[in-house]
């Protein structure tokens, strides 16, 4: 296939026209209104696997002419002739715990780069970013030393080993994250966690446990702001006088009334300015949430189970018919690597306690599934739902 030069006329991309990458589009050109319709209402819904943040890498290839590992046009027209669902065709062709996920937080697109190189003395979440994607990458490159500092804090150990990664990539190792290391560090994880592929080990980072070291005010905007307004959305479910902000990655009068009514509830300066002090305080308070909500007793059926070789968390919970994250939830771990010999306690398949939640303005399946530690689907079995739509007022059942 010829590709058009479309770099040589100054654009930074080129378009194969292939189904297997992309799909051709001509500014302009008539478009059929019932896509237009179904895209409008599922563009911000993706593919996740149940207990990951990290959307699941899905390819779509026509079949005859462009093949690919995954979804075939025709395989998913003789499925839907047989009354498979949506959910029920891409559980087909990819892993029986991938959900349909949606999300409200809809921004331009983000630069993952904080902006500012770390080094020894820096502290906070893009730290421990750092930490957890070179911890990862040298199970894979175990010439990188160990690192020992503690969560968020850029140490000696740190130091040493963004050194010797930069070292092995033919970076200036002069142990500084700059703007390269950082797209470096991230291009590699990304590679040896296959997070473009289809076995994907997932990421579960989230917030973390260290708080950013940026300071937000009315007119930031960025993926710090995200995280500032997801925290004030679970906290406000706990402290009713703490308003619900748009999750737009837009720091606008709604987000700072709800940081001024947080700083007054936690007896802070309430200036409306998200400092080193309103951020610990906001992540002590969403991280007591999660520490003194009570989690329900094992069932009286939980069976234990000896990890063996080549055993995963996702094979495990499909061979007892639970999930990863229930897995994770029962034995208190916080990443998916499994030691051989290791005994781990498997959730029965019995039904969850729940509590009844009545939905209100603003409320999505995907927030909730965040909000009460579950997925999407769980909450949809749970309720006999068959779609994402909710409606205010509605009293639904969250697993707990």
């Amino acid at each position: 296939m010829v590709i058009p030069p479309y770099r040589n006329r100054g654009y930074n991309y080129d378009i194969t026209n292939s189904t297997a990458y992309d799909q051709y589009f001509v500014y302009g050109r008539n478009i059929y209104e019932s896509i237009s319709r179904i895209v409008d209402s599922i563009f911000n819904e993706y593919v996740r696997r149940q207990g990951q943040i990290a959307p699941y890498f899905t390819s779509f290839c026509n079949g005859t002419s462009v093949s690919c590992q995954g979804m075939s046009q025709w395989g998913t027209v003789n499925l839907a002739d047989r009354g498979y669902t949506p959910l029920q065709i891409l559980r087909s062709y990819y892993p029986n715990d991938i959900e349909i996920a949606q999300t409200d937080i809809i921004t331009n697109v983000l630069s993952s780069y904080p902006g500012t190189a770390l080094k020894q003395g820096s502290t906070g979440l893009d730290v421990q970013t750092i930490q957890t994607y070179l911890n990862r990458i040298r199970r894979n490159y175990p010439a990188i030393p160990a690192i020992t500092d503690a969560a968020g804090n850029f140490g000696s150990s740190t130091k040493a080993a963004v050194t010797k990664f930069q070292s092995i990539f033919n970076l200036t190792p002069d142990g500084i994250v700059g703007k390269s290391t950082w797209y470096k560090i991230s291009s590699l994880y990304t590679a040896v966690t296959r997070l473009a592929d289809l076995d994907s080990e997932g990421n579960t980072l989230g917030i973390g446990t260290v708080p950013p070291s940026s300071v937000l005010r009315q007119g930031s905007s960025g993926p710090d702001v995200i995280t500032l307004q997801y925290l004030l959305n679970i906290i406000s479910e706990y402290y009713p006088g703490i308003p619900h902000p748009a999750q737009d990655g837009i720091f606008g009068s709604g987000t700072r009334q709800a940081v001024i009514a947080f700083q007054q509830i936690m007896g802070l300066q309430a200036d409306g300015i998200v400092g080193p002090l309103t951020w610990q305080s906001l992540y002590n308070a969403y991280h007591g949430i999660g520490q003194n909500t009570p989690s329900p007793a094992p069932n009286p059926g939980t069976a234990t189970y000896v990890v063996q070789a080549g055993d995963s968390l996702w094979l495990i919970a499909q061979r007892y018919n639970t999930t990863v994250d229930a897995i994770k939830r029962l034995n208190g771990l916080t990443s998916d690597l499994l030691n051989i010999g290791q005994i781990l306690k498997i959730p029965s398949s019995q039904e969850l306690p729940y509590i009844v939640y009545t939905v209100r303005s603003g409320d999505t399946l995907w927030l909730l599934s965040r909000r009460y530690n579950t997925t999407v689907d769980a909450i949809k079995k749970l309720n006999g739902l068959t779609s994402d739509i909710l409606n205010i007022g509605q009293q639904l059942k969250i697993p707990t």
